[in-house]
């Protein structure tokens, strides 16, 4: 599958964005995402949340769309610290930065939008990281290794077609957060699914989308 089919993240016009023009939004029980021109808050405001700041111009990511608050709070289960991970689709850089303040140490933020990956890196500075990061424009064919969290928040007919190739890069035993999925398509998808030796889904919903985590690695057979 060439570079250019892999959708890097949900359309634009199904993420709600008014949340954007308020006061910084807290996302599960650890963060709290901030507009860049708001600044950070105290840490009497911030109650002891981790802040994460955004500088949204194009790419997709700023936590208000079911689909990265999944994602989000998948990240709060399953880094425990010093873990490699993949964010697929990075576009903003949100899941990246929250892995990495979560502490992850290695991370792989990858999209094929050029735009994209400079927000991202924009994104990262805002929130004072420098190393632990490496953003690459391309796709999943850009990457080399196996990882112990992958980060799929793509739309369902494009984690179908890429499936075989993200088990891949993920480790036996190791965590594969996957996204974009509508609540209409989760029963088709986890059909799909069974297919692979991956451990029963845990399930987590966010306004009308899904988010799955399991673990596993490997194709059955």
């Amino acid at each position: 599958m060439s570079v250019e089919s892999v959708e890097p993240f949900i359309e634009h016009r199904w993420e709600p964005r008014l949340f954007w023009l308020r006061r910084p939004r807290p996302v599960g029980t650890r963060f709290l995402i901030v507009r860049k021109d708001r600044g950070l808050p105290d840490p009497s405001a911030a109650r002891g949340r981790i802040p994460i700041l955004l500088d949204i111009r194009r790419s997709f990511g700023s936590g208000g769309h079911g689909s990265t608050e999944g994602c989000l709070l998948a990240l709060e289960k399953s880094v425990q610290g010093g873990e490699r991970v993949l964010d697929l689709g990075t576009g903003s850089g949100i899941l990246a930065i929250a892995a990495r303040k979560l502490g992850a140490t290695r991370i792989t933020a990858v999209d094929i939008s050029g735009s994209a990956c400079r927000e991202a890196r924009g994104n990262l500075l805002l929130n004072g990281i420098r190393e632990g990061v490496l953003v690459l424009q391309g796709g999943i064919e850009s990457i080399a290794g196996r990882f112990d969290i992958v980060l799929a928040n793509l739309r369902t007919p494009i984690l179908v077609n890429l499936m075989e190739k993200i088990m891949k890069c993920t480790k036996e035993y190791g965590i594969l957060i996957v996204s974009g999925i509508e609540e209409r398509e989760i029963h088709s998808f986890r059909t799909f699914q069974a297919r692979y030796s991956v451990s029963p889904a845990e399930t987590i919903h966010v306004g009308g989308w899904v988010t799955l985590m399991t673990r596993g690695g490997s194709l059955e057979g």
